[in-house]
């Protein structure tokens, strides 16, 4: 089924959020990242296989085939891990701070998976789909993601106010 490379690099991974993902969500506002964590992985739910199905991407090697049209390690932990990670940076700032801030947090793992797509057999593109359009729909789901959780800390502030 795998090959060493992909082997390696997927037992990698699920070592690496293993260990982040706890903690990660740990602190006084760990509701709110639990949030962040389920809001991405939720959309990843929605996103990743549909852009499989209709053939934008392919993953020839990941775990559970039969189950998941998709890489679930990535898809359900570390993207959604990382959005945890820009959102705890930015809750504090102001939206053009976090819209300049987004890229920072979206512009690696676009560039990994482009690695990816030319490195390995884990996941490649098709029908014209890039690492700019990556780039773009990662920065999109992780800005909206912290717009919905700032939206309900405004909420939540008014209600107590």
């Amino acid at each position: 089924m795998f090959n060493t490379l992909e082997k390696n690099i997927l037992k990698t991974l699920v070592a690496i959020v293993l260990v982040i993902t706890p903690i990660s969500i740990i602190g006084k506002e760990y509701r709110k990242w639990l949030l962040c964590f389920f809001l991405n992985s939720y959309a990843n739910t929605f996103v990743a296989p549909t852009l499989a199905s209709k053939g934008f991407l392919k993953y020839p090697e990941r775990l559970f085939p039969s189950i998941f049209k998709s890489s679930i390690i990535y898809d359900y932990f570390l993207c959604s891990t990382i959005t945890i990670w820009y959102c705890r940076t930015t809750l504090k700032d102001n939206w053009m701070g976090a819209l300049l801030k987004v890229w920072l947090f979206a512009m690696p793992q676009a560039i990994l998976e482009v690695f990816f797509e030319r490195n390995t057999k884990l996941i490649k593109y098709s029908k014209g789909w890039t690492g700019i359009h990556s780039l773009i729909t990662i920065a999109a789901a992780k800005f909206t993601i912290r717009s919905i959780i700032k939206l309900m800390d405004i909420l939540d502030s008014t209600k107590k106010a």
